[in-house]
């Protein structure tokens, strides 16, 4: 895959995280919230909590890992992507690291909270943002 290729697929990928952290963010608002719930819900398979109000402190836990989920998706739309594009080798290496300690870490709490579930989506997530970053170092121009 192509440098510009793999800065474009990061540009999605960032797309694709803003608007689920958008969704996400509803869970703040209990008039609007059923796409939180539903993300939520998914999450902690199988799917048997849909109709379930939110308490507060998920309501507010989904508010501040949907800010940074947000926050994720402008670096990887604002610095990753154009790093890539120019081949910053660098940036690539830390964003590596740093997507590979967020699985670890969620992971292995959420295996901890009971929801295995979850490592299924977040290996989805860690692939996908994998995909264009790993290779950068060897990649054609173009």
């Amino acid at each position: 895959m192509s440098l510009n290729a793999r800065s474009n697929f990061m540009l999605v990928i960032a797309a694709l995280f803003f608007i689920y952290a958008m969704l996400w963010v509803t869970a703040a608002f209990p008039s609007v919230n059923l796409p939180a719930r539903f993300i939520l819900d998914i999450s902690d398979w199988p799917m048997d909590n849909l109709a379930a109000p939110l308490d507060r402190n998920t309501q507010w836990l989904s508010s501040i890992s949907a800010g940074l989920l947000a926050g994720l998706a402008v670096i990887f739309g604002g610095i990753v992507a154009p790093a890539i594009k120019q081949r910053n080798v660098s940036i690539t290496r830390v964003t590596i690291a740093a997507m590979v300690v967020w699985y670890v870490v969620d992971s292995v709490g959420s295996i901890a909270a009971g929801v295995v579930s979850n490592v299924f989506f977040n290996t989805i997530y860690l692939v996908a943002t994998l995909i264009p970053l790993l290779g950068v170092a060897n990649a054609k121009q173009g």
